[in-house]
């Protein structure tokens, strides 16, 4: 099926990205929401129903986005013709039933802490239906986060995790300043929890948030992310686009970094961070076998 589907691509990326992302749009899988008590906050999630005898997986989206996410769509659809259970959550960021991407002027309240309470809350909505075998997938900042919840504490039913453009938030390279961060930890000192206009990644000069909420993501630094691997106790893979631009910050010395961990890392010849047009089904086929294998 999968091959089939590489032979097609270029034509299908010819027709362009808007007619693409219809065609990929998950009319294929129910929303289901969940109430996550500890924040008082409804969450939605992209659900397919699969085979009773195959695990689950939970696919986790990238920063500010949805789980409309190009990328995050065509895993879900990949899983769902392979018979997997597939949930695909929307992290709420502080806003009830979120749909849309957020801005980077929005209010940014959320912090790393409520997305990893949300995480381990679908976890458990999946237990709670009957799955007892489940297999993490993140993209990008969503790997970042689930490396951060595996390493919170154990959760038995989670076997393996697979993570995606896996880099970090933190660090001058990014564009972090110390500045910024210093005037976001006085003013947390103070209790003043007024947000202000910080500098993070992608959101120059116009990420609007409280300081606990840019503080927080800031725990994510290089060497937080090369000790998490290091510190993980289940199987665990590391996918990354051998073009992707944000070497350009990190060097490729990263993917170095990465070897030396214990993570099973494999680089993807000419892919980008989104793994865009054929190379979307480069990644579906690695996925599909390193999942197949924890079904043999």
């Amino acid at each position: 099926m999968w091959q089939l589907q590489k032979t097609m691509s270029a034509l299908r990326y010819g027709l362009g990205l808007a007619l693409l992302s219809i065609l990929l749009t998950p009319a294929f899988a129910d929303t289901v929401t969940h109430k996550i008590e500890a924040l008082n906050l409804t969450a939605e999630a992209d659900y397919v129903a699969g085979e009773p005898n195959k695990p689950a997986i939970l696919i986790l989206h990238g920063f500010l986005t949805t789980n409309k996410f190009q990328t995050i769509v065509s895993m879900v659809q990949g899983f769902k013709e392979e018979g997997y259970t597939v949930l695909a959550p929307t992290l709420t960021l502080g806003i009830n039933a979120r749909k849309q991407s957020v801005k980077c002027n929005s209010i940014h309240t959320h912090t790393l802490e409520d997305d990893i309470t949300e995480i381990e809350a679908w976890i458990k909505w999946l237990e709670s239906q009957g799955q007892t075998e489940i297999v993490v997938i993140g993209h990008s900042s969503g790997s970042q986060e689930l490396l951060a919840m595996l390493n919170k504490g154990p959760q038995p039913s989670v076997k393996k995790a697979i993570f995606t453009s896996l880099f970090y938030l933190s660090g001058p390279e990014l564009g972090a300043r110390q500045a910024e961060l210093d005037h976001a930890q006085q003013a947390l000192d103070s209790n003043n929890l007024k947000p202000h206009k910080y500098s993070f990644l992608f959101c120059e000069n116009n990420y609007y948030a409280t300081p606990q909420s840019f503080l927080s993501y800031h725990r994510i630094t290089r060497q937080f992310v090369l000790n998490e691997l290091k510190n993980l106790t289940i199987p665990h893979y590391t996918i990354m686009g051998q073009a992707d631009k944000r070497y350009q910050s990190t060097g490729t010395d990263w993917l170095d970094e990465l070897k030396k961990t214990n993570t099973n890392l494999t680089i993807v010849e000419g892919a980008n961070h989104f793994f865009s047009s054929e190379h979307e089904f480069d990644l579906q086929d690695i996925l599909v076998n390193i999942v197949n294998k924890l079904t043999e």
